[in-house]
Parts: structure tokens; C-alpha cells; sequence
């Protein structure tokens, strides 16, 4: 199960990257656009569900027999979902978004890049 969780981080991540490294405009303006049909505190909520998943497995990875790579793997993917949706909750400008799009790309692929070492590990 291990392994098809880390291969499903890297395919996930690397999309998810790469598209925001690549696209940074056009993906921050559809951004935008879906964020303007949805509240604030329904974003919120979303950032609090991922930061909940992201704790249980931060929790799972701190008992005496979690201690796998992929449990690690999951809290960071569920931290930098929790922090996208909070960021972009709090700040839609589109300079922001851009910035957002930019920087959570990066993240995205360095954690892909960082699955896939792992896996190549196992």
C-alpha cells in the first residue's frame, strides 16, 4: 500500500506543480474565478479538514510503529493542501494568487521529487 501512496503523491504533486510553475497566470486567475462563487469560511473549513488529516497522520507517523515514509509523505501533502486553502482563503488579489500559484509549485514538485527518492529507497 506504501508504494501506491508514494506513486500517487508523485503523480499528484507533479501535476499539481508543474502546472503552477509553469501556468502561474492563467492557473492563479482560475483561481480567482472559482474562489468568487465560494465563501471565505467554506475555504476555511476546507484548509481545517486537510490540516486535520495532515495532524492524524503527523500522529500516526509518532507512534512506535509508524515510523514509514509514506505516513511522513501524507502529512506534508495534507500540510501544504491545508496551507493552500487557507492562503487562498485570506489573500484572492491576483498578485497574490500568482505568487501563491509560484511558491506552491515549487513546494509540489520538491515534495514529487522527494517521493519519488523515497521510493526509489523502498
Amino acid at each position: 500500500m506504501a508504494k501506491y501512496y508514494i506513486w500517487f503523491v508523485i503523480i499528484v504533486a507533479g501535476l499539481a506543480g508543474a502546472i503552477r510553475v509553469l501556468l502561474p497566470r492563467r492557473f492563479a486567475e482560475l483561481q480567482q474565478e472559482r474562489l468568487r462563487n465560494r465563501s471565505t469560511s467554506r475555504e476555511r473549513l476546507k484548509s481545517l479538514v486537510f490540516l486535520a488529516v495532515g495532524v492524524i497522520f503527523g500522529g500516526v507517523y509518532l507512534a512506535p510503529w509508524g515510523r514509514q515514509s509514506w505516513v511522513a509523505i501524507g502529512a506534508i501533502f495534507s500540510g501544504l493542501s491545508a496551507a493552500e486553502a487557507f492562503c487562498q482563503a485570506q489573500f484572492r488579489t491576483l498578485d497574490a494568487l500568482i505568487f501563491q500559484s509560484r511558491l506552491l509549485g515549487i513546494l509540489y514538485l520538491g515534495l514529487s521529487a522527494a517521493s519519488y527518492v523515497i521510493l526509489s529507497r523502498l
